[in-house]
């Protein structure tokens, strides 16, 4: 897993890695509970106050509210999962490709920032000769922690995975 110089402010091409690296080998309702699960532990042990939604085939299929949490966060993390499965790629990729040229994502896209935003914490989920179906989602902490908790998380889901089948 390509990883940052500076963990907090992943660069475009390190973004576009993660994309590229971190791909599911089968993306059934079982696979995406055993995703939520992991995070959810992971998120509980480390007390964070985080909303955090899996999505598939147009389905809310994973949904987790932890402690500190709020009604807000739920919101949040559906307009950054809006914005992840318009554009089929990571929530503060789409923000920072449009920040490199200057263009606002909701004005230039038409899309109403009542329903979508850009910030990050949104990750497609991608499955090994399918492409996406679907989204991971955490809202709570600010964008790049967002973002970090769930790229660690699927990284360490997708390495655990590999490990029981070696």
């Amino acid at each position: 897993m390509a990883k940052s110089n500076d963990d907090d402010h992943p660069t475009i091409d390190e973004l576009e890695a993660q994309e590229r690296e971190l791909v599911l080998d089968r993306a059934d309702l079982g696979t995406l509970l055993e995703l939520g699960r992991r995070m959810t532990g992971a998120a509980a042990e480390r007390e964070l106050p985080i909303v955090i939604q899996i999505r598939s085939g147009g389905r809310l299929v994973y949904v987790a509210a932890l402690p500190g949490s709020t009604a807000s966060n739920d919101g949040w993390a559906a307009k950054k999962a809006r914005i992840t499965e318009h554009f089929e790629h990571s929530s503060l990729l789409v923000r920072l490709r449009h920040e490199l040229v200057g263009e606002d994502v909701n004005t230039s896209h038409g899309l109403s920032p009542e329903h979508y935003q850009a910030h990050g914490g949104a990750f497609p989920l991608r499955a090994r000769n399918v492409g996406v179906i679907g989204s991971v989602v955490v809202s709570g902490l600010p964008q790049l922690v967002d973002h970090a908790f769930v790229v660690e998380q699927l990284d360490a889901f997708l390495t655990n995975a590999a490990e029981r089948r070696a």
